[in-house]
Parts: structure tokens; sequence; C-alpha cells
């Protein structure tokens, strides 16, 4: 059995960039513990009957529609990162964002931010917890060169 190449959870980063005119990408400090992204597809189910024994059961097919991305964070909160974030969960536009697997490649996107959650528990350091929809395309991945 031939060992698969892995990477840490660490080394999967979400990159917020800047807005500037050229663009710089970071990794918010508040990103810490957990980040991940997922790919949903929205479609419907259609009952495809039988012609030659239309009283049968049928088999569903599913028809895809859309097509979408959500990234999410989570850490020990960075308290110099809350005027950012909440900036940004107010304002009605997307930032370019950059999803990093190690130094291997990565998906480049506008996104919302769609969640800014800050959490505490008594006797331990405050908590917080993000998450991005993509805006618009998700361009296939691009590995490094």
């Amino acid at each position: 059995m031939a060992q698969p190449t892995t990477i840490r959870g660490s080394q999967l980063l979400i990159k917020i960039g800047d807005g500037a005119s050229p663009e710089t990408f970071a990794h918010p400090c508040l990103i810490n513990t957990e980040r991940g992204i997922q790919f949903q597809s929205q479609g419907s189910d259609v009952v495809v009957p039988d012609c030659d024994n239309p009283e049968d059961p049928a088999w569903l097919e599913h028809v895809k529609d859309g097509l979408s991305a959500t990234v999410t964070g989570a850490g020990t909160l960075n308290t110099t990162d809350i005027d950012e974030f909440d900036a940004w969960f107010r304002s009605a536009e997307p930032k370019n964002i950059q999803v990093w697997v190690a130094a291997l490649g990565h998906w480049a996107f506008e996104a919302h931010l769609t969640e800014f959650q800050i959490t505490g528990t008594r006797s331990e350091k405050a908590q917080c917890n993000i998450s991005l929809r993509s805006e618009g395309i998700v361009p296939a991945y691009i590995p490094a060169s």
C-alpha cells in the first residue's frame, strides 16, 4: 500500500485581500485552530418513469443547477482583527480571498463574510468563528508553479 502525501491542518491557509492595488493577501491571526473549504451544489431531483412500465417505481435523476463554496475558520480571538471583520460583515461588498493547500496551490475567488461569531467561557480565552460564502464563480484549483 502506498502512503498518501499529507499536510498539517495549519498548512491550509485562508488569505484575505486588502483591496489595494496590487492586492496583498494575508492569513488573519484569528483563524488559528480550525479552517476548511466546502464545495456545494444545488439541484433538483426529477422522477423519470420507465416508458415500458410506467406503473413501476421510477428512478430519480439529479439535475445540478448551481455551485458555491463555503470557507470556515475558527480560533482564539485575536482582538486586533475585530474592527476589520466587523466592517466586512456590515459591508455589502465581497472581498477577494485565497484558500491555499500548503504551498501546493490554491483557489481564488470573491467571498462575503456571512458569519462572525465571538464566544467566551469563564476561565478560558474568547474564541472566534467565521464563515465566508462565495460570490459568483469559484475558478478551478490553481496548482503552484
